[in-house]
């Protein structure tokens, strides 16, 4: 067995206690390097540990240069994570370690982080519940939002916010989790090169048609503004902008096909964007609520990262990309929804 894989048991430094293997679904947070399990601090207090697996490093053609590049992997998000500590809408790291084990394969190594347990994400939630009251939907962006103000301010950019990523805890606090992909400004991490550091299926058009900004700012922070729109049209149609994006396209226009350049596919990305957007705003009936989520909608994933954001701030030489007027806007609708004002 892997070392990650025989973890079940093992008593951990801080007075851990690892209990059993946590099976992750095929959209849940996770990576294929990494093995998460249930654990017990000695206050009894439950946790989550996402243990990381060297072994698949032995097998690689290069083996030596794998496992530097697993190990920088985890020393960055071990770094991102702690870099993060008073962030209340980012998932917190509690502690991270290593561990031997004994006669396992690989050397027996593993090295984990530790963080606060979630009751499940913004997918399972709205899985379980029949009817996810509009106003829970609405604060729950807003703690997104909230989340990736408190990154950014950081110089953070997470870059892979999708609903597996979002953590809810109880009924009342969501959090952004998962920062294995994140960008750091001033600091270097072994996925910087890669055009799309997270999942392509939730990524920004530009990314999947390879087109580079060099500005950190636009490339980064663009990126997440154009998730965060994303996750406006799951909340409500169950499905994030990039894939309806793809299915309004012709398949000669879309990105594993498109053989030209990013600018010359713009209009076709363009029309389909608002195409989505029409669909996706027929089906609520308050014209105000349509009007507000199809505007924030519109900004945030605006096929050109040149032009997404918040127009206001661009022309006054601000960052476009800014949380803060979408945090007042998320905020409002929470409000007006719990007060029963977007009712039919």
């Amino acid at each position: 067995m892997k070392p990650a894989e025989m973890m079940s048991g093992r008593a951990l430094d801080g007075g851990w206690t690892v209990g059993d293997r946590i099976e992750l679904g095929p959209n849940s947070t996770g990576g294929h390097f990494s093995v998460s399990y249930g654990v017990t601090a000695k206050d009894g207090k439950q946790a989550f540990l996402k243990a990381l697996d060297y072994s698949g490093a032995f097998s690689s053609a290069d083996p030596a240069r794998e496992l530097q590049r697993m190990t920088e992997a985890y020393n960055f998000e071990r770094d991102v994570v702690a870099a993060c500590r008073g962030m209340d809408r980012v998932v917190r790291a509690i502690a991270d370690g290593k561990t031997t084990i004994a006669g396992a394969d690989a050397g027996g190594i593993v090295e984990y982080i530790i963080f606060e347990l979630a009751d499940g994400d913004v997918r399972s939630h709205l899985a379980q519940v029949a009817d996810v009251e509009l106003a829970w939907r609405m604060r729950c962006l807003h703690h997104i939002a909230t989340g990736l103000q408190q990154l950014h301010s950081a110089g953070i950019a997470h870059q892979d916010l999708k609903p597996s990523n979002v953590l809810v805890f109880g009924n009342q606090i969501s959090k952004v989790g998962a920062l294995g992909r994140a960008a750091r400004k001033g600091h270097s991490a072994p996925h910087d090169d890669l055009e799309c550091a997270g999942d392509h299926s939730y990524s920004p058009p530009e990314l999947l048609y390879g087109y580079t900004d060099p500005d950190w700012t636009r490339r980064r922070l663009g990126c997440d503004a154009y998730l965060l729109g994303s996750m406006v049209l799951f909340m409500f149609s169950g499905v994030s902008t990039t894939p309806l994006l793809m299915n309004q396209l012709a398949e000669e226009h879309r990105w594993l096909v498109w053989n030209g350049t990013f600018d010359e596919v713009l209009p076709y990305l363009r029309e389909a964007f608002n195409q989505i957007l029409e669909l996706f705003g027929s089906p609520i009936s308050s014209a105000h609520l349509r009007g507000e989520l199809v505007s924030i909608a519109r900004e945030l994933c605006d096929p050109d990262p040149r032009v997404r954001g918040d127009a206001k701030n661009r022309v006054r030489g601000g960052n476009p990309f800014s949380m803060e007027r979408y945090l007042a806007r998320f905020d409002l609708l929470a409000r007006r929804a719990s007060l029963g004002q977007f009712r039919s």
